[in-house]
């Protein structure tokens, strides 16, 4: 089984910035940073499992790169949008999964 490097796209980090405020703004500073911990430790999964996961059907994520695949993270409530090249595992964007029906 190939094993990847995990590296974050400059728009998939603002998205987590963006995910970590909200959380803040809805509980706390100290939750908001345990929330983002638990995503970045889902995320980091990838690693192993990117070759096991199809090509995304959905319009949106091949709008970030044409061989771009998904993952929902969050208790599904997010979907990490993603592609692979070379050693490393892209994250592109970090999007509600609601939108991913389109």
């Amino acid at each position: 089984m190939r094993e990847y490097l995990v590296d974050y796209d400059v728009e998939a980090e603002a998205d987590v910035a963006r995910i970590g405020e909200w959380v803040a703004s809805m509980h706390s500073r100290e939750f908001a940073i345990k929330y983002i911990n638990r995503l970045f430790d889902e995320i980091e999964s990838l690693s192993y499992l990117a070759d096991s996961l199809p090509r995304s059907p959905y319009g949106i994520p091949l709008l970030y790169h044409p061989n771009a695949k998904t993952m929902t993270v969050g208790n599904r409530k997010l979907t990490v949008i993603f592609h692979t090249d070379g050693d490393y595992v892209v994250v592109d964007k970090i999007l509600p999964s609601a939108l991913m029906k389109y």
